[in-house]
């Protein structure tokens, strides 16, 4: 072989190594981005930013349900529902067991934790007040705010 094909073939042999190597490189790479869950990770402002997603503004209330009129407890949750919630959203937030359907006025909540209107008489049923007094739309038409106090009671005896 001459002196010019020998160095033809080397340099044939060292493109075809080093396109090799960068190959294998690209594709560890790719297999550790992958392995670290497919993205790297954040820094700068890009860390504390929730990309394409932004964060609903919250506010907090505390909600008490009182069934003591009914034999049964009285328990205060504290949650935080998105801006915009109703004192009935709030009441679901709460993880209890609602039973509503709705109605020309909103959400009618005829039951909490397995106690429902009509179990104690006729008359009996699911009240709420927020901050102490008694509202003037259904629950599910009035928005709550941030620190608001809201009271569920189960009364015997529906009375103003």
């Amino acid at each position: 072989m001459s002196q010019h094909n020998l160095a033809k073939k080397n340099r044939t042999e060292k493109s075809l190594l080093t396109r090799l190597v960068a190959g294998a490189a690209t594709f560890a790479l790719a297999l550790a981005v992958a392995a670290c869950g497919g993205t790297p990770a954040a820094t700068g402002d890009d860390a504390t930013a929730d990309v394409g997603q932004e964060q609903q503004a919250t506010v907090a209330v505390s909600v008490t349900i009182d069934a003591t009129a009914g034999e049964g407890e009285s328990t205060t949750v504290d949650v935080d529902v998105p801006e915009g919630s109703t004192v009935y959203d709030a009441l679901v937030a709460t993880g209890a067991d609602v039973n509503a359907s709705d109605s020309d006025y909103g959400m009618y909540v005829a039951g909490i934790n397995g106690l429902a209107g009509g179990d104690f008489g006729d008359m009996s049923g699911w009240m709420f007040e927020v901050n102490g007094e008694m509202a003037e739309v259904g629950c599910s038409q009035l928005e709550v705010a941030d620190g608001d106090a809201i009271t569920w009671t189960y009364v015997t005896e529906f009375t103003e």
